[in-house]
């Protein structure tokens, strides 16, 4: 019975403890500035707090800093914002466009403000400094100013919408899907090594035709630099430009510039397929005509490894982008399920 009451007592005790400490903790949080993301539109922040022995500064000096807790949403009420990204903004007044302000983004609740290690520190250059996060992610914004004048910062965010991770989702829950089907798939392999073969064959034609020009083989560096970069205006003005100077250098007319770009296009066409089905031919399909069944392991393999990558990156969040992908293996694994009884049922019928 003692010992009953003696664990009794120590419980409310230690429940008392930490609802003071809880109290502490909230009356401390309340003083922090807050920046709630789709409520707060931007903030007037003037850092004011005295930090000596900044990490990255003299031991002896002096910085004015500031923190900015960052509130993201919540992901089960704002699903509709799975594509988005938050792009967060410091940007100094006037005044203190000339000095020396360091930012420090992270999410540890335990450093004390103003001591981020050295290599956490990002200048702001000219004042502006830009970081892109995820809109549901919570995170800590300290503010270092390197001088003894007050400086007024304005803290903004700009959510962003990235069509092209939508695509991204899209694409990849239908290779995940189908990963087993195409490597099975004559077709598949036709038309994939048909389009690389013909991708192939262009870049050897203009290899070779590059070196006719007097800038050489840097116009093709050039080609392939903005091919990486996905700059396909540029592209679209460069290419004729490229074919036409070509036709010149041989001494060909300006009236034929047509009835020759049809000829090359179709032959690079028919070269490049002509090669795609070589090695399909040779590489991928057994004696008797079937497909190779180590090959097709692999290349199913290798399908579904891409098709995580492209569901990884369709989100900046990553629980949202690991939910996404362990969602589409489930319903693809569900699929299957349904699919082998419906032909199991079918043969039994």
């Amino acid at each position: 019975m003692g010992d009953y009451r003696l664990l009794r007592n120590s419980g409310v005790v230690v429940g008392i403890i930490l609802l003071h400490l809880f109290s502490f903790a909230s009356l401390v949080s309340s003083d922090e500035l807050q920046f709630v993301v789709g409520e707060t539109g931007e903030i007037q922040v003037t850092p004011s707090l005295e930090v000596k022995g900044s990490p990255g500064l003299k031991p002896d000096r002096t910085a004015l800093c500031e923190r900015i807790h960052i509130h993201g949403l919540r992901r089960f009420k704002h699903i509709d914002k799975y594509a988005h990204s938050l792009k967060l903004v410091v940007n100094a007044s006037t005044a203190g466009k000339t000095s020396s302000i360091d930012v420090c983004f992270h999410r540890n609740l335990s450093r004390a403000i103003g001591m981020c290690p050295h290599s956490r520190w990002e200048k702001a250059s000219k004042g502006l400094w830009v970081q892109t996060m995820s809109p549901f992610d919570h995170k800590i914004l300290d503010v270092r100013v390197a001088s003894s004048n007050k400086i007024t910062l304005e803290v903004s965010a700009v959510e962003e919408l990235f069509m092209y991770r939508i695509v991204f989702l899209i694409l990849g829950a239908v290779l995940l899907a189908s990963a087993a089907t195409l490597s099975q798939s004559l077709a598949f392999y036709y038309s994939s090594a048909m389009a690389v073969g013909i991708i192939l064959v262009v870049l050897l034609v203009l290899f070779q035709g590059m070196k006719l020009l007097p800038t050489g083989r840097s116009s093709f560096a050039l080609f392939i630099y903005s091919s990486l970069l996905g700059l396909g205006g540029f592209l679209l003005r460069y290419i004729p430009g490229l074919f036409q100077s070509l036709l010149t250098e041989m001494g060909i007319d300006e009236e034929m510039y047509t009835p020759v770009a049809i000829f090359v296009g179709a032959f690079l066409s028919l070269g490049g397929a002509f090669f795609g089905f070589w090695t399909v031919r040779k590489l991928i399909l057994t004696e008797d005509g079937s497909i190779d069944v180590s090959t097709s392991l692999f290349v199913s393999w290798s399908i579904r490894i891409m098709a995580a990558v492209l569901i990884l990156q369709s989100s900046v969040d990553p629980l949202f982008a690991g939910g996404a992908l362990i969602s589409v293996i489930i319903m693809s694994l569900t699929l299957k399920r349904i699919t082998s009884l419906k032909f199991l049922l079918s043969l039994y019928e």
